[in-house]
């Protein structure tokens, strides 16, 4: 029987995706979170030893998916594989991820088999992350961004409207919206919420 845990803080999406992983005859979830600091604090009583493999979300409230990696590495060195599963594109993350540790990295908007195939190849000590695939996320990295574009990326970081970005750099409210659009085509979202997120994030 595969043990896994789940470090997820949106209900639907953990709780959906223990139902999909609980279809499986050989695997159960034997611990779910809902925050990373939660997580952390359960190693002083869980037994990681009883966990085959742990899928840990990025954006996360109180501490995010990395710094739980990070520290869960400094703790337990020979804690249990760890998968990221992230709304994020694998641009952004995926060489801090590997650097930290991770055996895996996966969107959340994969399929189900994928998800599968890294199960299975992780818990036979291999590794599995994503092929860059092209488009949207081929152009993702930050560097590739204008300056222009990555002052209003910076300004929505700062919780800046549209219109207090346009006062700011003195261009007008539709300027900013094109460098919305732009922004969000080169980063690999989808969403001006995610786009927010992913600004807060950076």
């Amino acid at each position: 029987m595969i043990s896994i845990a789940v470090v997820e803080d949106h209900a639907l999406f953990r709780k959906g995706l223990i139902s999909m992983l609980e279809r499986e005859s050989d695997i159960r979830v034997v611990s779910e979170y809902c925050d990373g600091r939660e997580f952390l604090q359960s190693l002083e009583y869980d037994n990681l030893a009883a966990i085959d493999l742990i899928f840990l979300d990025i954006a996360l409230p109180w501490k995010n998916g990395l710094e739980v990696l990070q520290e869960l590495q400094q703790k337990i060195p020979d804690h249990p594989p760890v998968c990221i599963l992230s709304m994020y594109p694998e641009v952004f993350y995926l060489k801090e991820s590997k650097a930290l540790g991770a055996r895996g990295y996966l969107n959340k908007n994969v399929e189900y088999d994928v998800l599968k195939q890294a199960i299975d190849a992780i818990l036979q000590g291999n590794t599995f992350f994503a092929k860059k695939e092209s488009g949207k996320q081929q152009i993702g990295e930050l560097e590739n961004l204008s300056e222009r574009e990555l002052e209003v990326f910076k300004l929505l970081a700062h919780g800046y409207t549209v219109k207090e970005i346009g006062f700011e750099l003195k261009i007008s409210i539709k300027s900013v919206s094109t460098y919305k659009s732009r922004l969000m085509q080169k980063l690999g979202v989808d969403s001006v919420l995610e786009l927010y997120k992913l600004a807060v994030m950076h």
